[in-house]
């Protein structure tokens, strides 16, 4: 096809492709690099409408649109790099005539250093300036972000799926890169402040994207393992950014929708499991990961004392779904003697980082939480977490765990859930969120541990 000539430049948030002649195998082959497939998560339900697990359905979407009178054909900025290489692969001649957005004029100074594993995949993600890096929790994903927004100086957008998120990396961005808080813009919550380093929830990306689509060179989406793939398909493919990142603990996810993210944002450019984390003592191992399983309400708080009472010189979370279950806990250890302590919603911050404190100096010994600390606030390490109540979601069931695995030496953490099997709701959360125990590699755990000559006690119970 050398007697096609193709120019590319952006426009208007797309890749305007300007061919001398629009050639019909040329679009044929084209409009297949521009077809994307991604899946759609059935829940299927038996005749009671008891759950009995979910079915992926196959879609395919062609995002390419074609102006015959003016010979150009129109697709999103995310499907550059496949452009590129259909052109280089038939042979094509082509021109690249795309202008980089001015770099920001924010003051900023770098308060860190990468560690190995993050440096390396920061160079990974460097060569092309897009792809998806995935590190289980507690490997310090968000840092490696943080180091791109600063060598590379342009407008950045971050997107996240909570508000405590949101904030976790406005504190991230005025502790490691100086930037000043007033700076910061934020789609959320009713807030529309947009500036050159904004963060934004999917839902308001979603929202604003019109507003949002044609300013940043740089974007983030941040829990890439759990975003829901409808908001992020509205947002990779409006948005005309450059350079992408996906930040996600592990590169595969349950719907499958990591195929849609690699097509929009680059391949796996780094994979760094919870094991390998484990090998570099960055987290610490897991020594007991149980389901406890209890016949009612009265014999599931029975069994939160007697888990409590076998780990009671070690400092633990105990975590609910509701203000009033934490609450009737709370006073419940109360009476009972224990040294507890109750974070909600409710608590203010003051009083919550007293507590904190209280509990890293072992004054307290049981901290009895809502969802309020599943992500987003900075909260002390612990040994035992005990999921008391909880949705059948794998990233809110990630991030609990995660509370216990900060590393120190001879440290081993403690994980149980407590379910009531008279209780359908909690039967169905318990079944859809049993995949995360995959994640961990239970059966490596007992060789390393074995191999550092420190004995395990790890309990599974499927």
């Amino acid at each position: 096809m050398n007697f096609l000539k193709v120019n590319i430049t952006r426009n208007q948030g797309r890749l305007e492709i300007s061919v001398n002649k629009i050639d019909r195998y040329f679009l044929k082959e084209l409009r297949e690099i521009c077809t994307l497939t991604y899946y759609k998560e059935k829940v299927i339900l038996d005749e009671e409408k008891n759950y009995k697990g979910t079915e992926l359905i196959e879609r395919k979407l062609t995002c390419l649109d074609v102006d015959f009178s003016q010979s150009k054909i129109y697709v999103p900025v995310g499907l550059l790099h496949r452009i590129v290489n259909f052109l280089e692969d038939l042979e094509i001649p082509y021109s690249l005539n795309i202008k980089e957005k001015d770099d920001i004029n924010i003051q900023m100074k770098i308060n860190f250093t990468l560690y190995p594993h993050q440096k390396e995949a920061y160079i990974k993600w460097l060569e092309c300036r897009r792809g998806t890096i995935a590190i289980f929790t507690r490997g310090g994903k968000s840092f490696i972000a943080l180091r791109a927004i600063y060598d590379l100086k342009k407008p950045t957008i971050i997107f996240v799926t909570t508000r405590e998120l949101a904030t976790t990396w406005k504190t991230y961005l005025t502790k490691y890169l100086g930037i000043k808080e007033y700076e910061i813009g934020y789609l959320g919550e009713g807030v529309k402040k947009i500036t050159p380093i904004t963060i934004s929830t999917y839902v308001s990306g979603v929202k604003y994207i019109e507003d949002i689509k044609d300013k940043f060179e740089l974007v983030i989406f941040d829990e890439g393992h759990h975003l829901p793939a409808e908001s992020f398909k509205k947002i990779a493919l409006k948005i005309d950014a450059l350079y992408r990142m996906v930040l996600t603990a592990t590169p595969y996810r349950r719907d499958r929708n990591e195929v849609l993210i690699f097509s929009l944002c680059g391949d796996l450019v780094a994979n760094i499991d919870y094991i390998s984390l484990l090998k570099m003592k960055i987290v610490a191992p897991i020594e007991v990961f149980k389901a406890v399983f209890a016949i009612g309400q009265e014999d599931k708080l029975n069994k939160l004392i007697e888990i409590l009472n076998e780990h009671k010189d070690e400092q633990t979370l105990v975590f609910t779904q509701y203000i009033d279950t934490a609450k009737k806990l709370y006073f419940e250890l109360l009476k009972r003697g224990f040294k507890v302590a109750l974070i909600t919603g409710e608590v203010n911050k003051s009083k919550r980082e007293r507590f904190f404190r209280d509990f890293v100096k072992g004054l307290i010994k049981v901290l009895v939480t809502t969802t309020v600390l599943d992500e987003g606030i900075t909260a002390p390490d612990a040994e035992v977490a005990i999921i008391y109540e909880g949705t059948g979601e794998e990233r809110q069931m990630i991030q609990r765990i995660g509370r216990v695995l900060g590393y120190k030496p001879g440290k081993k953490a403690k994980i149980y859930e407590i379910i009531d099997i008279t209780n359908p709701k909690e039967k169905v959360a318990y079944l859809r969120r049993k995949s995360v125990r995959e994640y961990y590699r239970l059966d490596l755990i007992r060789k390393i541990m074995h191999k550092d000559s420190a004995q395990t006690l790890l309990e599974t119970f499927y």
